[in-house]
């Protein structure tokens, strides 16, 4: 009986149509079947052979509400007749693929044994299956069921087991409010917008395939159209490819130069820099070596206004270039002047010779642009410009030697000469502390000029903290100045 039944199963699966049954939400299953029952050892029950009946609605495409019920007749070990009547309810997963579905349920089975037996069981039941289109209306399956009944029944012994019941089964459906698919392309017959697919071939949401759509609108069949985005009102070659008539990769439609020489690189408009002209100075793109001219500015062949011109090359404009012959490869500042072509300072020697660029105004200077002496004629002070010290401390920065080299120079030139070293600050924190620190840094000059061999009793320091200001304290520029050592002379 095993072997019969599973032949008739492998000969339905074969005949089988490929064609899944369209099952829809309120679709509704009803169906016969053929059964084959084993039971459990304990139980003492014959296998056997069973014929019933299903009932199923589908509440989506996939998931199914199922009862089913069952008859047939067994014996026991002492020859006598029990009738068996299984009811089982079930929630059943249809898992479509193509023109299958496998079927996974889980329910619950009422087992009614009688005439020989008076027992009623229940208990679990699990299902795994195939289901197989054969139309518009018919599917065949097969299954194979387990059973289990908790507290089972032990023949001819005492206590009870738990039983364990397989089966299979095959089965032939009508499905009634199943909606039609014509073409068989898996969308139903009012949701299908191409009626009529060529067999086989894969459709879309709507069941239309890349032979019968048109996506872009152009004229050719997607399943031949290579260029599927073209630009609506583009026109197309058979290819359904928009044409570029000068080859430089920008469609004819959006081609604002439509002529360009073959090789030119273009930009997103088709144009090349043989024809653009950017700054509408009328020297196109690929000559101008000026390509932002300001509108309306007179250029030359290169396409340079004087706006533009650099003839120096040194960065700054010619219209702006107040020193236009720069030596090439010297810094320059914002108005075109070098260090050789400054004399900041104004004292007759240019920047880049002048070791001391902040003289003041008149003074006469040497080669270098120093002061030649340290006190004019008529002059009683001078302030040391580029002594430097640590902020906040009465430490002497390394730069400072020069300038001290400088006054060590002169005192020894003019040995009669006796000065006063005067610190002083800004009016930034204590006047005690300024006061202080103002005294300390004129000991430190004044112990560095000892140190080149002046003799101290030529030299008094004196701190006079933020007493005597020369500039206003309330700017930042102010209070450098203020921050500073003086020199007097105190012979006469």
């Amino acid at each position: 009986m095993i072997k019969r039944l599973l032949s008739f199963t492998a000969l339905a699966l074969l005949g089988a149509n490929a064609v899944a049954v369209a099952q829809s939400s309120g679709s509704i299953e009803a169906g016969v079947l053929g059964r084959y029952n084993w039971f459990d050892n304990h139980t003492g029950l014959d296998k056997t052979g069973a014929g019933g009946a299903r009932l199923g609605v589908f509440v989506t495409r996939e998931v199914e509400i199922e009862a089913q019920g069952s008859y047939a007749s067994t014996s026991l070990p002492n020859g006598a007749g029990v009738r068996y009547l299984p009811i089982t309810a079930r929630l059943q997963y249809n898992a479509w693929k193509s023109s299958t579905a496998w079927v996974f349920g889980l329910g619950y089975t009422y087992h009614k044994f009688s005439r020989g037996l008076d027992v009623n069981k229940s208990g679990p039941q699990g299902l795994i299956g195939l289901r197989f289109g054969t139309g518009d209306l018919f599917s065949l399956r097969a299954d194979v069921t387990l059973d289990y009944i908790p507290h089972g029944f032990n023949y001819g012994a005492t206590g009870t087991h738990g039983n364990w019941n397989p089966g299979v089964q095959l089965g032939l459906s009508l499905l009634t409010g199943a909606n039609p698919d014509h073409d068989k392309d898996g969308v139903h017959d009012k949701a299908d917008h191409c009626p009529n697919t060529p067999m086989g071939e894969p459709v879309d949401a709507v069941g239309c395939s890349a032979s019968q759509r048109d996506t872009d609108a152009d004229g050719v069949r997607d399943n031949v159209d290579k260029c599927p985005d073209s630009l609506a009102g583009s026109a197309v070659d058979a290819t359904g490819c928009p044409r570029d008539a000068d080859g430089d990769k920008v469609l004819d439609a959006a081609d604002k130069c439509p002529n360009t020489p073959a090789g030119e690189a273009v930009d997103a408009s088709g144009c090349s820099a043989s024809q653009r002209d950017s700054d509408g100075d009328r020297v196109t793109d690929n000559l101008d070596q000026c390509p932002n001219t300001p509108a309306g500015e007179v250029v030359d062949a290169n396409g340079c206004s004087a706006s533009q011109l650099d003839a120096d090359k040194d960065g700054v404009k010619d219209s702006a270039d107040k020193c236009p012959n720069t030596p090439a490869g010297e810094s320059v500042d914002a108005n075109g002047c070098s260090a050789s072509q400054k004399d900041t300072d104004g004292d007759g020697v240019m920047d880049s010779a002048d070791k001391c660029p902040n003289t003041a105004p008149g003074a006469k200077v040497d080669a270098t642009g120093c002061t030649a002496v340290l006190f004019e004629t008529g002059q009683k002070a001078l302030v040391l410009e580029g002594v430097i010290f640590e902020t906040g401390k009465a430490a002497l920065t390394p730069s400072s030697s020069e300038v001290l080299d400088r006054v060590a120079a002169g005192l020894t030139e003019y040995p009669n000469l006796t000065i006063e070293v005067g610190g002083h600050t800004d009016n930034t924190g204590s006047r005690t502390t300024n006061v202080r620190l103002s005294k300390a840094r004129a000991e430190a000059v004044k112990a560095y000029l000892v140190g080149k061999g002046i003799a101290a009793r030529r030299l008094t320091a004196r701190g006079y903290g933020p007493d005597v200001p020369i500039a206003d304290n309330k700017s930042v520029d102010g209070r450098a100045r203020n921050r500073r050592v003086e020199l007097k002379k105190t012979s006469k």
